[in-house]
This record gives C-alpha cells, sequence and structure tokens, in this order.
C-alpha cells in the first residue's frame, strides 16, 4: 500500500480510493524517491522526444515541464508558492500559516514560482541539445533525490512541526527502521546510479533544500507540507542547474 499511496499522494494517476487515505503518508514516504525517479523520467523523456522532434530546445523543454506539472498537479510548485508567501510577509507566526493556507497566490509567492520554473525550464533546454539521454538522467536523478532531501528535513537535527496537525507531522511520522533508512537513501542511491561519476552533485541539491528548511524554522519555528515542497524545489532546481553547467561546460 505503501507504493500506490505515495502514487496517489505525488502525482495524478488513478489509485485506488484507499491509498489517498491520509493515515497511509508515513507508509508512502520512503516510495517518494521512486516515485519521483519515474516522474522525472516522463518530465525527462518529453524534453528527449521533443529534441527529436525538432523542437527548439526551448520549447521541449518548456513541453517537458508542462507534463511534469500536468503529472503532478503542481504539488510542490503550490507549496512553494504558499511558503514564499508565508514566509515572506514578515509578520506574526499565525499570521503567517494563515496566509500559507489561503488558497490564493501573493507577490512573492507567484515571483518564486516564476523564477524556479524559469531556471528549471532552462536547466532542461541546455540538456536537451546533449547526445544520447542525459536530460532523462537528470530530470529523474533531480525528482528523486529532491524528494528524499525533503524526508530528511526530519533526519538529525530533528525539525520541529509548525503545527501538530499538519501534514508534515504526518510526513515525520517514524515508519520504522527499515523504512526510515528507506526514506533517507533510496533517492541518494537511484541519483548516484544515475549520475555516477557525477553523483557529487547531490550535495549542493541538499544544501540548497537545507537551507530553505532552515530560513522556514527560524522565519516560522517549524516545517509545514508547503515547507516541504519549497524544499523539493529548492533541491530540484539546484540539480538540474549544476548538471547543465557541469556537463555543458557553461
Amino acid at each position: 500500500m505503501g507504493l500506490l499511496a505515495a502514487v496517489a499522494f505525488l502525482t495524478r494517476i488513478p489509485m485506488p480510493k484507499r491509498a489517498h487515505e491520509r493515515e497511509f503518508i508515513p507508509a508512502a514516504v520512503p516510495w517518494f524517491p521512486v516515485v519521483g525517479a519515474g516522474i522525472g523520467a516522463a518530465v525527462g523523456g518529453a524534453v528527449w522526444m521533443g529534441a527529436l522532434a525538432g523542437l527548439p530546445p526551448l520549447a521541449a523543454a518548456t513541453a517537458g515541464a508542462a507534463a511534469g506539472l500536468a503529472l503532478t498537479g503542481a504539488l510542490h510548485e503550490d507549496g512553494l508558492a504558499d511558503a514564499f508567501d508565508g514566509l515572506s510577509s514578515g509578520i506574526s507566526r499565525r499570521r503567517m500559516l494563515e496566509i500559507m493556507a489561503d488558497p490564493r497566490l501573493g507577490a512573492f509567492g507567484t515571483s518564486a514560482l516564476v523564477v524556479s520554473i524559469l531556471l528549471q525550464v532552462s536547466a532542461l533546454a541546455a540538456l536537451a541539445v546533449l547526445p544520447g539521454a542525459a536530460v532523462v538522467t537528470a530530470a529523474a536523478a533531480a525528482h528523486s533525490s529532491s524528494r528524499a532531501w525533503a524526508a530528511m528535513a526530519f533526519a538529525l537535527p530533528r525539525l520541529p512541526r509548525a503545527a501538530a496537525d499538519s501534514l508534515a507531522s504526518l510526513y515525520g511520522q517514524d515508519p520504522g527502521p527499515w523504512r526510515r533508512a528507506l526514506r533517507f537513501t533510496a533517492g541518494m542511491v537511484i541519483a548516484g546510479l544515475l549520475l555516477r561519476a557525477d553523483a557529487w552533485i547531490i550535495l549542493p541539491a541538499g544544501a540548497a533544500g537545507a537551507l530553505t528548511a532552515f530560513w522556514a524554522v527560524r522565519r516560522l519555528g517549524g516545517i509545514t507540507g508547503d515547507i516541504l515542497g519549497a524544499v523539493q524545489q529548492a533541491a530540484l532546481t539546484t540539480l538540474l542547474l549544476t548538471a547543465a553547467a557541469l556537463w555543458t561546460g557553461g
């Protein structure tokens, strides 16, 4: 059920009704990097197929990013926008949480979302011109490891939850020793196997995610589901940009 729940949570792929129940989220978390690898492969595959079909790199990259948004329902992007709206407001903790719960987008959230997507599309466009399936490799590694880094937000030192009943509290529940180990290592192993000698680029992505998490704790006093989305997007964008810069010499 954990894998089905992970697919149900992270994507719009139809799953059995029971897989959507919140009680299965702790068991689903260890599978997030595995599902993330599939999402990344779909994104990179769309870019690669677009490039093979003769689309300009930017158009192919935009099509790939759009495919990813459609597949995931912009789950983490929504979290990024809400997090920046709340954390950038400069007002009380209670009001920040209210802003993050508001479905409407503000200027900070919109700006963060636009910048993040533009950076991702730019990186995918740079990777699209490389021979072979480099863009698929990078996208799969980035989507897998970035979800593992979001889970790492609950590694030592353990970060507090901003609300006891939040999604982050479910996300961070201890599912048992083997699932806890898988939660922290699956994404790294998948990304490492894909990136091989360049697996070190997982580290700057993790640093970007960690900075985002600690900024949230400093401003808000804890972690929410929206913050996890921001952590994932920061790690994802950083890995794609690093891969593009490393592999294209740019």
